[in-house]
C-alpha cells in the first residue's frame, strides 16, 4: 500500500513539473523581459553555472583517469607477470613417504590406545 502512494506521488510530482516547464517554455519571452528575470541578471548566472560544471566535470574526469592509472589491477599482465617471476618464494619440500610413515605410526598408536 506504501508502494502505491509513493508511486502516486512521484507521478503527481513529475506531472505538475512538466505542466510548469510547459508554461515557462510558452511564456518564456515574457518572461525574459520581466524586471524580476533582468534585476537578478538569471542569463549570467545561468552561464557562470554551466561554466562551473564544464570545470568540475573535466577535473573529476582527468582524476578518474589519474586513479585509472594508479590501480593496482591497471598494470599490463606483462608486468606483473615479470613481478611474479622476480619475486622470492620459499618452497619446503615435502618427503611424502615420510609423511606418510609418520600418519601410519600415528594411526596405529591411536588404534591401540582404543582397543586397550
Amino acid at each position: 500500500m506504501a508502494k502505491h502512494c509513493f508511486l502516486g506521488g512521484v507521478i503527481k510530482f513529475t506531472v505538475a513539473a512538466a505542466a510548469v516547464s510547459g508554461i515557462c517554455y510558452l511564456f518564456r519571452d515574457d518572461l525574459k523581459s520581466s524586471k524580476t528575470y533582468q534585476k537578478y541578471e538569471v542569463d549570467e548566472k545561468i552561464s557562470k553555472a554551466k561554466n562551473v560544471v564544464k570545470d568540475k566535470t573535466a577535473t573529476i574526469k582527468d582524476k578518474a583517469a589519474s586513479l585509472k592509472e594508479k590501480a593496482p589491477w591497471a598494470k599490463n599482465s606483462d608486468d606483473a607477470a615479470d613481478e611474479i617471476e622476480d619475486a622470492v618464494r620459499d618452497y619446503v619440500e615435502i618427503d611424502t613417504d615420510e609423511a606418510e610413515e609418520k600418519v601410519e605410526d600415528a594411526a596405529e598408536d591411536i588404534i591401540n590406545a582404543v582397543t586397550e
